[in-house]
């Protein structure tokens, strides 16, 4: 069983998210506040991140550097979700390799199956 760790700030869209994952025999840990994020990654070893891009007080990016500082998270995949479109994301692809984000989905289009295939391609690879 994997252990996923969301970040997302709709409570409606986390659920959803988290009984889909579950249903896939993952472990979902739902926040949506980063320093709680930070706090449920100490209590448990991760395999995977799925991060919103605009969070309250401050953004997944930031969240991501705080993140990435720990040696022992450098390396855990992650995804980015977003009302960003592929048009403003130009501006995010160098920060998005620097921090190892391996996918981008654009909220309003996300289709939970195509999430679910990426979370376990992100899996495959880092196994």
């Amino acid at each position: 069983m994997s252990k996923i760790l969301l970040l997302e700030p709709d409570r409606q869209l986390a659920g959803n998210l988290k009984d889909y994952l579950a249903s896939a025999n993952h472990k979902v840990y739902v926040h949506s506040d980063p320093q709680a994020a930070i706090a449920e990654a100490d209590k448990h070893k991760l395999d995977l991140i799925i991060t919103e891009l605009q969070l309250a007080g401050r953004s997944g990016i930031e969240f991501l550097y705080e993140f990435r500082s720990y040696p022992d998270w450098q390396v855990i995949p992650v995804i980015m979700t977003g009302n960003v479109d592929e048009r403003g994301m130009s501006v995010y692809s160098e920060v998005f390799n620097e921090l190892n984000v391996r996918n981008y989905f654009y909220k309003p289009a996300l289709k939970f199956n195509e999430l679910a295939a990426t979370v376990e391609n992100c899996l495959k690879i880092k196994a």
